[in-house]
């Protein structure tokens, strides 16, 4: 199959998976097409590779994350976008990160999750560490720039 032919069939397969809801085949597609572009249109697969890593990072797929951001440092641009233990949130972890965005308390957190104090501030900790932010507010900051995040169960 010619590289161009390829390059139809993969922008064709992210438009389908999308349109399909299928976020994680979209991004597949996507950076088997930021493959392709690789050696004809650097930039262009540049950007393909990191759209594909931000989806990947957003469903916890560390895998395909991973993969993406080793085309990426290939491609000599710079690999993350969110940090890497994003995707590991509970969804627990990703209530308790809703109500930072909120602005509520340990306290207050507890209280609308009817989990205690101590809970509520083990899960901010969690996710500080998680995040890789160094307070709450930065956290929330975060929460409202990315509020499509998802989240493993547990």
């Amino acid at each position: 199959m010619s590289n161009e032919r390829a390059r139809g069939d993969l922008q064709a397969a992210v438009g389908l998976f999308s349109v399909l809801g299928l976020r994680l085949e979209a991004a597949q597609a996507r950076a088997a097409l930021a493959r392709t572009l690789g050696l004809h249109a650097p930039a262009a697969a540049v950007v393909e590779a990191r759209r594909a890593l931000r989806t990947f990072e957003r469903l916890g797929a560390t895998y395909d994350a991973d993969a993406a951001a080793a085309l990426l440092r290939e491609f000599g641009a710079p690999a993350r976008s969110l940090p890497k233990g994003y995707g590991a949130l509970t969804r627990r972890e990703s209530d308790v990160l809703s109500l930072l965005a909120e602005g509520c308390s340990n306290a207050e957190i507890a209280e609308r999750l009817y989990i205690s104090r101590r809970t509520a501030e083990h899960h901010v900790a969690r996710i500080l560490s998680k995040l890789a932010r160094r307070n709450r507010t930065e956290a929330a900051g975060y929460a409202l720039r990315e509020p499509t995040q998802k989240s493993v169960s547990g």
